[in-house]
C-alpha cells in the first residue's frame, strides 16, 4: 500500500497562523481592559478584635470577641510621612469588621489601628516593643494577589487585670509564669 504525501497549500499555514495571533490579541486587549485602574479599583479590608483577659498578647480560648469596637486604616507615604488616606470602622457582635478601601496604596504604608474599646475593663492598647499595636497591610493591586479582599492579623486590648482562669490556660498551653509578662 501505497501513502500518498499531501501537500497542504501555504495559505492554509499562514490562516491558522494569523486565526491563533487574532485569538491571541484578542485575549490581551480584553484582559487590559478588565485590569482596574488604580482610580477604579476598591479593596475591602477585614480583620477581628478581641478582648486579652489573659495578657498573652496572643489570641486563646478566654479571649472574648469586642462587639463594637472602634478601628482605623491609615495610609501614609513612605517618605514624607503624610496621611493619605484614613477609614474608620466598627467591629460586628462578633468583633468582626469589613472597611472599603478607595484606589491602589502601592507606594503607602497601611496600618489597621485599635481606636476605642467597648469593655470598661479592657481598654489597654499594647505599645510594647513585643506587642502588635497596629496590622500592617499591603493595599495594592501590583503584588501578585488577585483578590481585592485584605485580611489584616487579630487586634486586642488588653484587660486591666489578668482573668483567674487564665492559670489554667496557662497550664494547657505548657507556659510558664514567667513567660508571660502579667503587667
Amino acid at each position: 500500500m501505497l501513502h500518498r504525501s499531501v501537500e497542504r497549500e501555504p495559505w492554509s499555514y499562514n490562516k491558522i497562523v494569523f486565526r491563533s495571533w487574532v485569538r491571541a490579541m484578542e485575549s490581551t486587549i480584553n484582559a487590559e481592559a478588565e485590569t482596574p485602574t488604580q482610580s477604579q479599583t476598591h479593596f475591602k479590608v477585614d480583620g477581628k478584635v478581641y478582648c486579652d483577659v489573659c495578657r498573652t498578647q496572643f489570641e486563646n480560648r478566654l479571649s472574648k470577641p469586642m462587639s463594637g469596637a472602634e478601628v482605623q486604616l491609615q495610609c501614609r507615604n513612605q517618605t514624607t510621612d503624610t496621611i493619605t488616606a484614613t477609614v474608620e470602622g466598627k467591629t460586628d457582635e462578633h468583633g468582626f469588621y469589613e472597611l472599603l478601601v478607595e484606589r491602589d496604596h502601592e507606594d503607602e504604608i497601611c496600618e489597621m489601628m485599635l481606636k476605642k474599646s467597648t469593655m470598661d475593663d479592657c481598654t489597654e492598647i499594647p505599645h510594647e516593643s513585643n506587642a502588635q499595636e497596629a496590622a500592617r497591610i499591603t493595599i495594592t493591586n501590583n503584588n501578585g494577589i488577585a483578590d481585592t479582599t485584605r485580611h489584616a492579623n487579630p487586634l486586642f486590648f488588653l484587660k486591666k487585670e489578668a482573668s483567674s482562669e487564665c492559670d489554667e490556660v496557662f497550664k494547657e498551653l505548657e507556659l510558664l509564669p514567667e513567660d508571660i509578662s502579667l503587667s
